[in-house]
């Protein structure tokens, strides 16, 4: 036995591997151990009655050798392809225009006014004579004794008890007809009488002077009473 595996190897036979010759090694190792313990335990065995030892057969088996290892190139490592970095846009320089001046609007002037012919002014009237102007106050001064005398008004016991009584009252009137003011310039020694001719001259009212009257303020002086014929009474 010992003799079959220490057979030495034919020379044309691969060289075992490291695997393979530790593997041998280790089951020579170990078939020497068992046939050691085989010779020397039987000398120092107890002896046994009736019990006969059978032989142990030992087949050493060969161990295929391993699978090499086959070694496949590494993949080769693929970078990523760096994308170019976006071009910046270039912006169009900028101009700087000068505005061009719009031409002046041409003003249009309005045709000048035609010149109005003015009428020429009348000249002033000449003032009225003296003798005229009188006339012309005179006449004046009826319509105003006419229309204060309709507008008097008194008491009826004042009537009724057959007095009698003229009052003189003098006022101021404008050129346009307006009373500036009014005042008894002889009483009629009837109050009522008195205050009834006031009354009526305050609440007349008075057209504006002819032409032939005086262009000024004029004080008048008109007689008022009761023993006309045409007064009223309340």
């Amino acid at each position: 036995m010992s003799a079959s595996l220490l057979s030495p190897a034919r020379p044309d036979a691969r060289a075992p591997s490291p695997f393979l010759r530790a593997a041998l090694a280790a089951i020579i190792l170990e078939g020497l151990v068992l046939a050691a313990w085989l010779i020397v335990m039987p000398a120092h065995a107890p002896k046994t009655l009736g019990l006969h030892r059978r032989p142990m057969a030992v087949h050493f088996v060969t161990l295929p050798a391993p699978p090499r290892a086959v070694s496949k190139p590494p993949r080769p490592v693929v970078h990523p392809k760096p994308h170019p970095a976006p071009r910046p846009k270039r912006r169009p320089p900028i101009v700087h225009r000068r505005p061009v001046p719009l031409p002046a609007p041409v003003k249009t002037l309005p045709p000048p006014p035609r010149p109005v012919s003015r009428a020429p002014t009348p000249p002033p009237p000449p003032p009225p004579s003296p003798a005229t102007a009188a006339q012309a106050v005179d006449r004046y001064a009826v319509m105003l004794r006419t229309r204060i005398q309709s507008g008097l008004v008194v008491p009826r016991r004042v009537t009724a008890l057959g007095l009698s009584g003229k009052a003189l009252v003098a006022f101021e009137l404008t050129p346009e007809g307006r009373l500036i003011w009014v005042r008894i310039v002889r009483s009629s020694g009837i109050g009522l009488v008195n205050r009834a001719a006031l009354a009526a001259v305050r609440s007349r009212h008075y057209p504006p002077f002819t032409k032939s009257m005086p262009h000024h303020p004029t004080v008048f002086r008109v007689r008022v009473g009761l023993n006309d014929r045409h007064h009223g009474g309340f």
